[in-house]
């Protein structure tokens, strides 16, 4: 009887730990579903580009409940990234990411706001890492 109580209890505790694995993986998934890029464009006017006759935006907005943190990036047609970052951006709040001579590529990473736990790239990872 003790044996089978402690065989039990083990499966508990390892049934326990795999669902807390689960719903976090679960978590960390969801949010990324949060930032959504609801429009794109090309050849815009662009104050920020001496020419942007092959400019290109991505337009991101976060559609949860709760605050992000976030960071976006266009990729230029010399292959490195042009970063852009948002701290605490609100439900519906949005943010553009751009590239004066644009590849249409972009990246983007999520968190939930003020969550420190997770790191997002340096523009150097994202550059040495995307920059192929």
């Amino acid at each position: 009887m003790k044996r089978a109580l402690t065989y039990s209890l083990g499966t508990l505790l390892a049934f326990t730990i795999m669902l807390c694995v689960i719903s976090i993986a679960k978590s960390e998934e969801d949010i990324n579903r949060c930032l959504v890029k609801y429009r794109s464009e090309w050849s815009k006017p662009c104050s920020q580009c001496q020419d942007y006759s092959k400019s290109y935006r991505a337009y991101f907005r976060n559609e949860c409940k709760e605050p992000l943190d976030v960071k976006v990036a266009a990729q230029e047609t010399d292959r490195r990234w042009k970063t852009f970052s948002r701290l605490n951006m609100q439900p519906n709040d949005s943010i553009v990411a751009y590239a004066c001579k644009g590849t249409g590529k972009y990246l983007y990473w999520v968190r939930k706001a003020g969550d420190h736990v997770i790191v997002f790239p340096s523009d150097e990872e994202i550059n040495t890492q995307f920059g192929k």
